[in-house]
């Protein structure tokens, strides 16, 4: 079997390099500290955490895994798994020099054909900008043609006994699509779960209670599988971007922690009666805006309960400033997108679908699409409106004659009805330029393909197609 290289062996190194050794690759852990090198050359833990200590009792029974400080160690790699950390220095910048410094110790030692893994945590871009660069220069070798570079970001839940390094589902994504696969079929024989695409889990594998005959049941990603990301920059952000998901929802709490202060609540019985909604927990995804008479009208409740009380929520008015300024955040994109196309607002034909605040029913309470209608209009553009469940907005009669003659379309809601025949239907012969995908419901890359300008809220078809 190939022999894997795992460099730096604390809570993510060594875990992941006694896992290596347990399915038999020959594991080298390079390590800078002799005293852990020697300790774990007895096959016990420098780090105190059950589930470790059990996975090197049997990586080192397994004679497969040899820590070392010595660099010439490496010269057999074909797999090299970076495991050091990225801290933030004293201005709370990102420090790359641990990074850098592992890319220089094992650049002597690659060969065309190896697989290098970023595991350490990094902003994206990191890998290509910075990564690469210095890996070619070292090395000599083309990344993507001679060598692969893929970022796997690592996932530890130090202290819990069942999600650990065996089982956690992973994201791996690298600069070309065979080094994702190189490294996604590397992962998956550790692991021993299946192979993903990140449009699986899109279409089919997202979290989401279903009704059983036994009560309510929540789907979940399989365990040990490995889901390949579009891109590396993807791969990167997927760290970044849910522990920063993590500290907004855990600041938020502490916020209505203040306010259950101010109110004399208990925040924990709260939060407890909170748990038993089966619904509405996420993931959440971004859009056009939020409504409905609960998410657009309940933090101005709470809020002013709170400020009555003598506390301002900081927080509850971030979120409701930015949800509020999603519609204009929106026009902004269609604008844009008109403007590259050499169109003006001004005298546009577009076509609004959507006037309900979600999908599939008739409420249009607090709807972002009131927003959307009045800026567009007070730029003079020209809307056909069609909403087949909310009627009494309408300014045409039905799906095809809002779609007809237009240059743009902005959905507004996902309606399934009609979403479907909008999947369905070519718009490039009916004239259709541009589509704004308010709810990121359409595959834009098949738009895209009719030459069409597709661009949704945080995503475009131009780089989901990298």
């Amino acid at each position: 079997m190939a022999k894997i290289a795992v460099i730096g062996l604390g809570y993510v190194g060594l875990p992941l390099a006694a896992l290596c050794a347990i399915k038999e690759y020959d594991v080298i852990g390079l390590e800078r500290s002799p005293e852990v090198v020697e300790t774990l050359k007895t096959g016990k833990s420098h780090i105190i955490d059950h589930e470790v200590e059990l996975l090197l009792k049997d990586a080192h029974l397994s004679g497969h895994f040899f820590p070392t400080t010595d660099h010439a160690e490496l010269s057999a790699c074909q797999t090299y798994l970076i495991c050091v950390p990225t801290p933030v220095d004293e201005n709370l910048e990102p420090d790359l020099e641990p990074l850098l410094g592992a890319i220089i110790d094992i650049a002597p030692h690659i060969n065309k054909g190896d697989l290098i893994v970023v595991e350490s945590t990094i902003f994206p871009g990191t890998c290509e900008s910075i990564v690469l660069p210095l890996l070619e220069e070292k090395t000599g070798l083309s990344v993507g043609n001679d060598i692969h570079l893929a970022h796997c970001p690592e996932r530890v839940n130090p202290g819990d006994s069942f999600w650990t390094s065996a089982n956690i589902p992973r994201v791996v994504g690298a600069t070309t699509a065979e080094g994702t696969k190189a490294a996604a079929q590397f992962y998956s024989s550790i692991l021993g779960g299946e192979i993903l695409n990140v449009q699986d889990i899109r279409k089919s594998l997202r979290p989401k209670f279903s009704k059983t005959e036994d009560g309510y049941t929540e789907s979940q990603i399989p365990l040990g599988s490995v889901t390949m990301m579009r891109s590396i920059r993807d791969a990167e952000a997927v760290k970044a971007m849910e522990n920063t998901v993590r500290d907004v929802n855990i600041a938020f709490v502490n916020e209505l922690a203040k306010i259950s202060d101010a109110l004399e609540l208990d925040v924990v019985d709260v939060i407890d009666g909170m748990t038993t909604k089966p619904f509405g927990k996420g993931p959440f995804f971004p859009g056009v805006g939020v409504g409905g008479h609960c998410i657009a009208v309940d933090p101005e409740w709470l809020k002013a309960a709170s400020m009555k009380a003598g506390y301002m929520p900081e927080i509850i008015q971030l979120s409701r400033n930015t949800n509020n300024g999603m519609p204009a955040y929106t026009i902004r994109l269609l604008q844009d997108a008109l403007n590259d196309r050499g169109y003006p607002v001004n005298g546009t034909e577009i076509a609004v679908l959507g006037v309900a605040y979600k999908k599939n029913i008739d409420d249009p309470r607090e709807s972002p699409f009131y927003e959307v209608k009045s800026q567009l209009l007070a730029k003079g553009a020209k809307l056909k409106v069609y909403d087949g469940w909310v009627k009494h907005e309408n300014s045409v009669d039905s799906l095809e004659e809002a779609l007809s003659g237009v240059k743009a379309v902005l959905i507004v809601t996902d309606h399934d009805d009609y979403i479907t025949r909008v999947k369905q239907t070519n718009l490039a012969d009916l004239g259709i330029e541009i589509i704004i995908d308010g709810r990121n419901c359409l595959d834009g890359e098949a738009i895209s393909e009719q030459g069409i300008t597709y661009i949704g809220v945080g995503r475009r078809a131009d780089l989901s197609a990298r």
